[in-house]
């Protein structure tokens, strides 16, 4: 019998078959655009869980945010007591290794916890915007999964105004630029580095992820590693 996959499977596999065909395409291009590791498959292994440690880096920040269903709520209550993915993304990206390719890994983690029940019900993937103007709760909706009917819960949040946004920003680090036309006209898009957070169940940042490392088999190995460290009691 042939076995039906989640259009979220299918939506990750779909980003990662066009990364794959992007880096082909490429090796025929005399100025090739360089992926980053998470659009192909990791060209090492990656460290077996358990095997090394990840000491915490700095506190999470709290801050006001918005669901996708539009009521108010804090980060620190959304993240409760799970591990958390964080990531800082705006849906009119353009750059394939950017918040592109953030949701793609996003995708492919939640597959992959779909598979580990254990760990899945320890993590919360969280997607927070920092274009507000543009990505009301409503376009946040849409970003994201469009069931949350697994055992991963995905977050898609965004604030109410840019005044709720700043302290967050600037506490996880996460500096974003507006791009000015020749004419001083806003063009929607924005100059950022792509960052992604690991949190753990105390709310201390454990790793922080960039394009050249943000990656499935990373990210599973890492949460697997503060798994096992929050059940030997050393966290």
């Amino acid at each position: 019998m042939m076995q039906v996959l989640p259009i979220g499977t299918l939506r990750a596999l779909a980003l990662l078959a066009a990364g794959l065909m992007s880096q082909a395409a490429a090796a025929h291009n005399p100025r090739p655009e360089i992926l980053a590791p998470g659009w192909g498959i990791l060209s090492y292994e990656a460290p077996t869980p358990g095997t090394y440690r990840l000491p915490p880096i700095m506190e999470a920040v709290d801050g006001r945010v918005l669901r996708a269903d539009g009521t108010p709520a804090s980060l620190f209550d959304l993240m409760g007591d799970r591990f958390v993915l964080l990531s800082f993304v705006y849906t009119r990206c353009n750059d394939v290794n950017g918040c592109p390719l953030a949701k793609a890994v996003f995708h492919l983690v939640r597959s992959r916890l779909e598979e580990r029940p254990d760990l899945a019900g320890a993590t919360r993937l969280v997607s927070m915007s920092f274009d507000p103007d543009n990505d009301t709760p409503e376009v946040m909706r849409a970003y994201g999964p469009q069931k949350n009917d697994g055992n991963v819960e995905w977050a898609l949040l965004t604030t109410r105004e840019r005044p709720d946004l700043a302290p967050i920003l600037d506490g996880y680090g996460q500096h974003t630029l507006r791009e000015y036309d020749h004419d001083g006209e806003y063009t929607g898009e924005f100059a950022h580095l792509l960052r992604v957070f690991l949190i753990d169940r105390k709310r201390r940042v454990r790793n922080i992820y960039s394009a050249g490392f943000l990656h499935p088999d990373i990210l599973m190995n890492d949460l697997e590693t503060l798994r096992l460290e929050s059940d030997s009691g050393s966290s």
